[in-house]
Parts: C-alpha cells; structure tokens; sequence
C-alpha cells in the first residue's frame, strides 16, 4: 500500500504516499458544499513547511528565538 494516513480531522487529511516520496496535505472548506485543495511536498518542502511551522509555534508562544 502507497498511501499511509498520518494525521485526519474534520477539515485536514496528511498522507505519506512511500511509492511516491510524497506528502499530501488535504485541507477541506468544510459545510455544505466543501471545497477541496491539496498539497503535494517532496521530502525537502516537507523539511521547509515543517519548519516554518514551528517558527509559527515559537512566535505564538511568544519566543522570539
């Protein structure tokens, strides 16, 4: 099986598809009718998103390190 099923909400769905070398981030508009976008990231943009991500978390938390 390609597809692994990381993480699932309500509006979110990531996927590691190890055929591929690809993770996929779906992101739901939810309600009636849900509009659908989703990102495709090679290990490298991967590595980029994840750290941009926990910048983010460092600035909520109020760090500036």
């Amino acid at each position: 099986m390609a597809w692994k099923p990381i993480y699932d909400s309500e509006q979110l769905s990531l996927i590691a598809d190890d055929e591929l070398k690809v993770a996929m981030l779906e992101v739901s508009s939810g309600g009636y009718v849900p509009r659908y976008v989703t990102l495709h990231w090679n290990e490298q943009e991967l590595a980029e998103v994840i750290q941009a991500l926990q910048s983010a978390q460092q600035l909520l938390k109020g760090d500036s390190a």
